[in-house]
């Protein structure tokens, strides 16, 4: 995890050094592209801790059946 988030950094700085758009432009986009991948964060990270809660669940229920 902390490779992919070191390599996202490096990359938007290249592109930000690199980049042929004016300023103000380049950093509207790259506003942008962070928003997205926050987003995209945010749902993988709901969709994990609904994943989790369904195992615990899944979980309590055979612990439930195995002791009454």
């Amino acid at each position: 995890m902390n490779k992919l988030l070191l390599g996202l950094l490096a990359g938007i700085t290249i592109g930000v050094l690199l980049a042929p758009d004016k300023g103000s432009e380049t950093l509207r986009r790259l506003r942008s592209r962070i928003n997205d991948y926050k987003d995209q964060a945010e749902d993988e990270a709901g969709e994990l801790a609904s994943q989790a809660k369904s195992a615990l669940n899944k979980g309590r229920g055979k612990m439930s059946e195995t002791f009454d």
